[in-house]
């Protein structure tokens, strides 16, 4: 007596297929929940050196992130362990100067000389002479203002191009007009349920 074990049908597959799928996704969501926060989390893991600190500091002044955490990134590098490296007295008065009432872009500007300063005119981050950037080295020396594109039309390029876009959207629909069939769908199927009616 033979013994024939029926096979799956295509119900059997399909359903293994999105179970399969759904073990799959749910994998990638626990890998993603706990990979992600670490690398979320990365800039709150703070720099024992006061160079790093300080240089992290230009930046965010660059980046308009505020006063307040401008401020609180000084305190951070004048109360690293290592300050080797860091004038602590420029960046004192860098801070002095972040910390004075009122809101005033000078300031900032002058706080961010100060500390640029106080690490010797050279970011911690530059590439040393004769050697390339690895891991997390920038590669740069510089740390550039936010960009912020001017809004509208604000100067004459923007304008040729404003008019060529006009000229191009303006010479579309006059060909679209021009070039247009003598008839419409509508009529056209109109003609044709005339001819089947005959």
């Amino acid at each position: 007596m033979n013994d024939h074990s029926p096979h799956p049908g295509p119900r059997a597959h399909s359903r293994a297929a999105r179970y399969a799928t759904a073990l799959a996704g749910a994998a990638t969501a626990l890998l993603l929940t706990v990979a992600a926060p670490g690398l979320a989390r990365a800039d709150e893991e703070e720099s024992m050196e006061s160079a790093v600190l300080v240089e992290q500091t230009i930046a965010l002044i660059a980046n308009d992130a505020g006063d307040a955490r401008v401020a609180e990134r000084i305190d951070d590098a004048l109360a690293a362990p290592d300050k080797q490296g860091v004038n602590l007295t420029l960046a004192r008065q860098a801070l002095g100067l972040i910390e004075r009432p009122g809101d005033s872009a000078a300031a900032t500007r002058q706080a961010r000389v100060l500390l640029l300063d106080s690490l010797g005119g050279k970011l911690p981050s530059a590439p040393r002479a004769g050697q390339y950037a690895t891991g997390t080295d920038t590669g740069t020396s510089t740390v550039l203002d936010e960009f912020k594109p001017a809004r509208g039309i604000s100067d004459g390029g923007d304008a040729v191009l404003l008019g060529l876009a006009v000229a191009a959207a303006g010479g579309g629909l006059w060909l679209a007009r021009r070039l247009r069939p003598p008839h419409t769908l509508r009529e056209l199927e109109h003609r044709g349920s005339r001819k089947e009616e005959r």
